[in-house]
Parts: structure tokens; C-alpha cells; sequence
């Protein structure tokens, strides 16, 4: 598997699933639409990337035309489903050249894009206890009439921790696609700051927003 790129360079890239074993995983079950899910973030929390690679017979993934679009070091996370089993795979993509860090609030609980104001609503959260986020998503004339499902559901919502970049990736709750609001069931393991990233389809258009949390202990 490649793991340097050039910055903004697209490329045909391809990895395979291996067990400890040293033999090729070919068959994976099916979740939320597809049989993979593969998050790419910069480590400084920026740059992020929800992609679908395309499965070969001989248990190739292919992601065509990908390309990482400035110098740093990106954390790229695959999720499967293997035998029923839910499995998360993490590694490291380089990009070589000067990186500039992106600076970021210690909290951001409203964002806007494409028109849209999404805020994220939710009282005081500790860590390793149940929360409930709602992400509230209006536009100029008022909370949206509309939320399309993107991937079998009304949102999906990436958390990643400042520093290790612990991962969570979190499917909503069921609520009413004309209420203008997705809600996630969550749990954070540890103290520290998380920032989360929201995609959500609003009268048909995908959007993704980033949100900056603090968990306490």
C-alpha cells in the first residue's frame, strides 16, 4: 500500500485487508450502504474525507482519483464489517512539504456552510457518560423543511480526540426528517478536546461541518 503522496497529485490508490494470518480478507458484510467506509483526516484535525473505495474480487480497494490536498501527516480510518464483526483499521498517509496548522477554537458549537446554520446543542459533557448531541440546521427562512438521507440516515457524525486522534463514528437516532434536527446517542472515553464532523443533507445537499467540543472528567 502507498502511503506518500504528492500534495494535490490524484492518484488510482489501492490497499488490501490482511489478517494476522497474512491472508487477504475478500468478503465483508454490508453497513449503511456500503461495504466500507473510509475517513481521512490531517492530524491537525482539517483536511477531512468521508470516501467509499470500490471492492475487487481478489479483495483490492480502490479509490480513484484520490488525493490529499496539502503537506502533513493524515490519519486515514477504514471501517468494515468482517463475519458480523464491526472492525476499524488505522494508519498513517505522508504528504512531504512545509505544513501550516490550521488554528482552531477550544469550543465551536455553530457553524455555517452552503447557506446553512447548523448548531450543535447539548448541556455539559463528562467523560465515559452517555450524551445526547443535537444538531440543529436552519437556514435564512428557518429551521430546514427537509433532511435527506445520506447513507440510509438522516446524518453520520465523526469524533476524533485532540493528540492520539481516538475515533468514534456515530450513527443518529431516530427523529422526523422535517423536524431540522439530527441527534446522536454518544459516548466519549476520555477528558480532553474532540472535534466532530457532521454530515447531514438538507433539501438534497450534503453538507459537512466541523464542530469543536471540550469533555471534562
Amino acid at each position: 500500500m502507498d502511503t506518500r503522496f504528492t500534495p494535490g497529485d490524484p492518484s488510482d490508490w489501492s490497499f488490501q485487508i490482511v489478517t494476522s494470518n497474512g491472508d487477504i480478507v475478500t468478503e465483508f458484510d454490508e453497513a449503511h450502504g456500503q461495504r466500507s467506509h473510509l475517513i481521512v483526516v490531517r492530524r491537525d484535525l482539517t483536511r477531512f474525507q468521508h470516501l467509499h473505495p470500490m471492492l475487487n474480487a481478489d479483495g483490492t480497494w480502490r479509490v480513484g482519483e484520490f488525493s490529499l490536498p496539502d503537506p502533513g501527516v493524515y490519519r486515514a480510518f477504514v471501517d468494515l464489517v468482517v463475519d458480523s464483526r464491526p472492525t476499524t483499521l488505522g494508519f498513517d498517509l505522508f504528504v512531504p512539504g512545509p505544513m501550516e496548522v490550521a488554528p482552531r477554537p477550544d469550543t465551536s458549537y455553530r457553524a455555517t456552510t452552503d447557506g446553512y446554520d447548523i448548531e450543535l446543542r447539548t448541556g455539559g459533557i463528562l467523560a465515559s457518560e452517555s450524551v445526547e448531541l443535537a444538531f440543529e440546521i436552519s437556514s435564512e427562512d428557518g429551521p430546514v423543511s427537509r433532511l435527506d438521507p445520506y447513507l440510509g440516515a438522516l446524518g453520520h457524525l465523526v469524533a476524533l480526540r485532540e493528540g492520539d486522534l481516538a475515533y468514534l463514528h456515530v450513527h443518529p437516532e431516530e427523529t422526523s426528517p422535517d423536524s431540522g434536527r439530527v441527534v446522536f446517542g454518544a459516548q466519549f472515553p476520555t477528558p480532553g478536546r474532540y472535534r466532530l464532523f457532521l454530515q447531514s443533507k438538507p433539501d438534497g445537499t450534503l453538507i459537512t461541518t466541523q464542530h469543536d467540543i471540550r469533555i471534562e472528567s
